[in-house]
């Protein structure tokens, strides 16, 4: 047997794939690793969620104390509360 040494595209190819594996597994790592932050696409929609409650929860307290409750009773019923 004879061992034969890589020609220079033999080399070129296997240190391209080489480069190319490593980046993936390194993606991979990033990709599957524990996070306390959810990826961006749903720490967006928890943002928002926050938001929206926030934004009822204050606008149902300062109109339950400018007008009282009655305001929502009759706003959701549609009829006055006696």
């Amino acid at each position: 047997m004879d061992n034969q040494q890589p020609t220079s595209e033999e080399l070129e190819a296997y240190h391209k794939v080489s480069r190319y594996l490593e980046r993936k597994i390194d993606k991979g790592k990033d990709e599957d690793r524990f996070s306390i932050l959810p990826k961006p696409k749903w720490l967006t929609i928890i943002i928002i969620a926050v938001i929206a409650i926030v934004a009822f929860s204050s606008y149902y307290g300062l109109t339950t104390l400018l007008f009282g409750e009655e305001f929502w009773i009759r706003s959701i019923t549609g009829s006055s509360v006696k």
